[in-house]
């Protein structure tokens, strides 16, 4: 019996710029960490050739079904996709949950394809590199699952740390941020994490942002354009341990990716940043496609316990995390 478990990220700067439909162009680059909050896989072999699946998530249960027959049920999209691309016909009982509801905003389902593909190939005895996994999660995800989609989640679960990502077409170069200790502890910190609720599914702000690439829409292309340079500073800000600036192009990181579609913001993200501010906060952003999900916040451990009783007041979760260094890993527990 194997069991996996891969982290989900926090993009500080550079998302968007993921997307193939921007970066096989013009290069794009990504800065995020891993954190300690994860998708998990546990799967064990079958005596039979029947498949068993299970989704606690959405209290969905696939009963035993042959390959051939089983019918994509709600909660198993994601393995059913991963088990046909990779060919795996043998009889298994698969389980998956993850820490986070779905439209987390903080990668949850390219997680769970990145934590899918490493389990099951390790069943198979490959010796994949994260790098590989992660693209095949990604083909997966966009070509199986025609999700909308950057590569950033998926390489960010299987390799884990905080790192540079540099995107160009058909390759992702994956570059750590190499912090010293102090300055590592300092961002984490002044991290903060809230959910502020959950999402309408990302794909109407994800298929306008990329229409809006495709059609060449100025303002979308100009701020992807501007926060590649942005994510850039901020690697060599992150080098020379300068947070002043990293809280500074955070902050302007948010505002130009508002200007890649409608829906990345609204009138009540708007309002929760605001009172952010407020408070007392440096820098915030939506994670992930926008319109909901989590809050990253950047402010001064001094403020903390002020800005998450207020947040509460109004609704709104302190979510605890901290940065992770690893990436997707799979542990065999043997026959228990």
């Amino acid at each position: 019996m194997l069991i996996g478990r891969a982290p989900l990220r926090i993009s500080f700067s550079g998302g968007g710029t993921d997307f193939e439909d921007y970066h096989n162009s013009h290069t794009g680059y990504s800065i995020c960490t891993s954190i300690n909050l994860y998708t998990y896989v546990i799967a064990k072999k079958r005596n039979d050739n029947l498949l068993q699946g299970f989704s606690p998530d959405f209290a969905s249960h696939l009963s035993p079904s042959s390959y051939k027959k089983v019918k994509p049920l709600w909660g198993h999209e994601i393995p059913l996709a991963c088990l046909k691309e990779l060919k795996f016909k043998e009889g298994l009982d698969i389980f998956i949950c993850t820490d986070v509801s779905a439209g987390s905003g903080l990668g949850s389902s390219s997680s769970l394809a990145t934590n899918i593909v490493n389990v099951i190939s390790t069943m198979k005895n490959k010796k994949w590199s994260k790098n590989k996994i992660a693209m095949l999660a990604y083909k997966i995800s966009t070509s199986n699952l025609k999700w909308n989609i950057g590569k950033q989640d998926e390489f960010a679960s299987a390799f884990g740390g905080i790192n540079l990502y540099k995107y160009t077409k058909n390759k992702v170069t994956v570059t750590p941020v190499k912090l010293n200790k102090s300055t590592r502890n300092e961002i984490e910190k002044n991290s903060l994490l809230f959910f502020i609720g959950n999402r309408k599914p990302s794909y109407d702000i994800l298929s306008e942002q990329l229409k809006n690439i495709n059609k060449n829409k100025s303002e979308t292309i100009n701020a992807l354009h501007k926060v590649k340079e942005l994510t850039l500073e901020m690697y060599t800000a992150l080098r020379k341990n300068d947070l002043n600036l990293f809280q500074d192009i955070l902050k302007q990181s948010w505002i130009e990716k508002k200007k890649y579609a409608s829906g990345i913001t609204n009138p009540k993200i708007d309002a929760i940043i605001k009172k952010g501010f407020s408070l007392g906060a440096g820098a915030m952003k939506v994670t992930g496609a926008g319109g909901g999900g989590h809050l990253y916040m950047y402010a001064e451990k001094s403020k903390h316990k002020r800005i998450i009783r207020n947040m509460s007041k109004i609704g709104i979760q302190n979510i605890d995390f901290t940065f992770t260094k690893d990436g997707a890993k799979v542990v065999d527990v043997g026959d228990i």
